[in-house]
């Protein structure tokens, strides 16, 4: 993700409306199962943290190119301590085990 994109993410928290979305062209297969799902930001080569996703998504069959988006909560972020992580385009199951909060919330 690049700078400005992850900024304006973080903005959208101090909105009425926090929700954001992430457009696909194929739907991660993942999300089908059960439990909670995070979309990971990388940014200069590291991961830098997630978003938690809400259960719902869209479904645009017109638009060959985006069928498919996401939708996340800004308020949600976790930043979690820099991982470095190869360059990659597109969508990837290959993220860092996230760290379970501790008791005080903090991760």
């Amino acid at each position: 993700m690049q700078a400005e994109v992850l900024e304006h993410k973080l903005q959208a928290a101090q909105e009425v409306n926090s929700e954001q979305a992430w457009n696909l062209s194929r739907w991660p297969t993942g999300f089908s199962q059960e439990g909670e799902h995070r979309l990971f930001v990388a940014l200069n080569g590291a991961w830098r943290g997630y978003f938690t996703l809400g259960r719902e998504a869209l479904y645009s069959p017109n638009d060959p190119s985006v069928p498919f988006t996401l939708l996340f909560d800004t308020r949600s972020w976790t930043p979690i301590h820099p991982v470095p992580v190869s360059r990659f385009r597109g969508f990837t199951y290959k993220v860092p085990p996230y760290p379970v909060p501790s008791p005080d919330g903090t991760p």
